[in-house]
Formats: C-alpha cells, sequence, structure tokens
C-alpha cells in the first residue's frame, strides 16, 4: 500500500488519496467517453461544481505557498473546462486519464494521476523549493515548481515532485504498461466539505473498478 506524508501547512488543504491496483490501461469504452462527453455539456452549460467560489479557493490554496496560479501555470481543472467549452469535448487519452480528467472537471478539483509501478509506494506532499522544475510534456517543457505544493517520490528524505495541481511529470505519467496507479485530489476546506471529498474520492475508485479493470481500490483522506 502506498505511503504519504504529508510535510507542509497550507492553510485550508485537504487531499484525498485514491490508490487502485491491478488496473488495465487501455483506450477509454465508449461508455466512459458518453460519460466524458455528458460532463463536457454540462460544464460548459452549468459550470463545475462550486462554481467561482471554489475555483478562487483552489487558486488561493495555491497562492499559500508563494506559486502564482495564473496563465499557463493555472490549476489543472481550469485547463479542462476550457478545452471542454473550446473543443466541446475533453481529451480522449486512455481510460485512467479520462476518467481523472472527468471527475476532476465535474468536481471543480485538480488531480494528480502518477504511476506507482515506476515511483514507488513512499510518496510526501511538501512545498516545491527554489529552482526545482521538471518536464511535464513530450517537447520536454518544464513547469517551475517553486512555492506549489507538490505530490513527490521518495518520502519526505530526499524526495522528487513527480505531481502538482497544475502538471504531472513525464516521470510518473501513466503508460500500458502501468498496473499500480495514485490519484491525489486536491482540495480546500473553504470550498469543499469533508463528505464531497469523499464522494468525489470514492466516485474515482469506483471508475477505476469500472472503466479501468482494478482489483483493489483504497481511499485515505489528508489531514
Amino acid at each position: 500500500m502506498v505511503d504519504v506524508s504529508l510535510d507542509c501547512d497550507l492553510p485550508g488543504l485537504t487531499l484525498a488519496l485514491v490508490e487502485a491496483e491491478g488496473v488495465q490501461i487501455a483506450s477509454a469504452s465508449a461508455e466512459l467517453r458518453q460519460c466524458c462527453d455528458q460532463a463536457a455539456k454540462a460544464a460548459v452549460a452549468e459550470g463545475s461544481a462550486g462554481g467561482d467560489t471554489r475555483r478562487l479557493a483552489i487558486r488561493n490554496l495555491l497562492r499559500s505557498g508563494g506559486f502564482r496560479p495564473a496563465g499557463r501555470n493555472k490549476p489543472a481543472q481550469e485547463y479542462l473546462l476550457k478545452a471542454a467549452a473550446d473543443e466541446g469535448a475533453l481529451p480522449n487519452i486512455s481510460n485512467a486519464v479520462d476518467l481523472i480528467n472527468l471527475i476532476s472537471l465535474q468536481a471543480g478539483l485538480p488531480i494528480s494521476l502518477v504511476s506507482l509501478d515506476r515511483i514507488g509506494v513512499r510518496l510526501s506532499l511538501r512545498l516545491g523549493a527554489a529552482d526545482e522544475k521538471y518536464v511535464f510534456n513530450r517537447t520536454g517543457q518544464e513547469l517551475d515548481v517553486q512555492g506549489l505544493l507538490c505530490l513527490c517520490a521518495g518520502g519526505p528524505d530526499g524526495s522528487d515532485p513527480v505531481g502538482t495541481p497544475v502538471k504531472d511529470s513525464m516521470r510518473a505519467k501513466v503508460t500500458e504498461a502501468d498496473q499500480h496507479l495514485l490519484a491525489c485530489i486536491y482540495g480546500s476546506t473553504d470550498a469543499v466539505s469533508a463528505v464531497e471529498l469523499r464522494r468525489w474520492a470514492d466516485d474515482l475508485g469506483d471508475g477505476f473498478q469500472r472503466f479501468c479493470g482494478a482489483a483493489r481500490v483504497g481511499v485515505t483522506i489528508l489531514p
């Protein structure tokens, strides 16, 4: 099982960790894509859950560490809403990634998805240090994570950032060979209750089993 330590103190930070084992990465099913299309249309028409109050609360949470969550560095769920508005649909990538995007768009919360097969099960959450960066796409572009909440591989000692509420690293991104995954839903107590956060985490866990064939799913709420 994954072991995640919380090594930062951001006011209002709350997290849901969804661990899935025995996942089968493949193209998204027609049923999952239909869910994504319906969610995209609903989000464009009605907005994501929590509306602007939640959007601003997430931005304020990330600012509290010294990061500037705007422009190209805006939280991931804002990109998804823009994609839904511009393209009329969410990107079609794989069953696991499409599922994460579906829940993120509906919940109005950013979500990291990483492969535990490649980064190990000992992780930590901390703020990025000065000059810390990682590559986040195939063209080699880098994200400067100074002051940003980071999901890190290796635990609290000598850890390396692999995911954030903005973009995840190429090192940890899920491939067809991966079977052991971790999703981290980032929330703020100013805009999402513990009950609602747990509901979104449970929906994600159910989706891992329904759409990705997961043999086991576990949910942990932090702090």
